[in-house]
């Protein structure tokens, strides 16, 4: 295997270490040192890959949130109601991977809160987000207008779900928080296929 392509190997392993150790501990447990005891590494060979803590932080969420995006772009579907929904429904955390990915984003959302580089991070990944689903709506039939403000109203929906979900498993099950995502695809009328553009819920103008 070439260095470069054995390098990033490692990287991304590394970086999945990480992001455990953060869902499991918090990102106080995401030490060089406890990283490298985790991986069955020396700290020294964590540092081959990672000059510092910050660098290993950036790299896992950087790596979380390229993964998210990934499954929303390589999910087959058969219409643009369906790619809605498929995007939607990866964002919540229905199983172990998409789980850990939460507790990772809520670890470095507290930290982003005096960090502008990991501010700029978390703001560039909703923007990608509200693009896609505004681009999906308007596949459904939505006016442009309209979509982008659907869009950030069902990823309203969606976060406030997942963040209750991370919390209380038992209130949020698989089941419910994939109800509660239809619920709201039916009240603007993209529950199956492109519909008319009457709304059922009450907007603001």
């Amino acid at each position: 295997m070439p260095k470069i392509v054995e390098s990033d190997v490692r990287r991304s392993e590394l970086a999945d270490v990480t992001a455990r150790l953060i869902a499991r501990n918090g990102l106080g447990a995401a030490t060089m040192r406890d990283v490298a005891a985790e991986a069955g590494l020396t700290t020294g060979s964590v540092t081959h890959y990672f000059a510092d803590k910050r660098e290993l932080l950036l790299f896992t969420l950087d790596a979380s949130l390229q993964r998210r995006c990934g499954r929303r772009h390589s999910t087959a579907v058969v219409s643009p109601a369906a790619a809605l929904h498929a995007s939607l429904e990866g964002a919540l955390p229905l199983d172990d991977d998409r789980h850990r990915h939460w507790m990772v984003t809520v670890a470095f959302c507290a930290l982003a809160a005096g960090d502008a580089e990991l501010a700029a991070v978390q703001r560039n990944a909703y923007r990608e987000f509200r693009e896609t689903v505004t681009e999906q709506l308007v596949a459904c039939g939505f006016a442009e207008k309209r979509a982008r403000r659907e869009a950030e109203w069902l990823i309203a929906v969606v976060d406030g779900v997942a963040v209750q979900a991370l919390f209380d498993q038992e209130s949020w099950p698989a089941t419910r928080q994939s109800a509660m995502l239809v619920q709201a695809l039916a009240s603007i009328e993209c529950d199956g296929a492109a519909r008319s553009p009457g709304v059922h819920r009450k907007e603001s103008t």
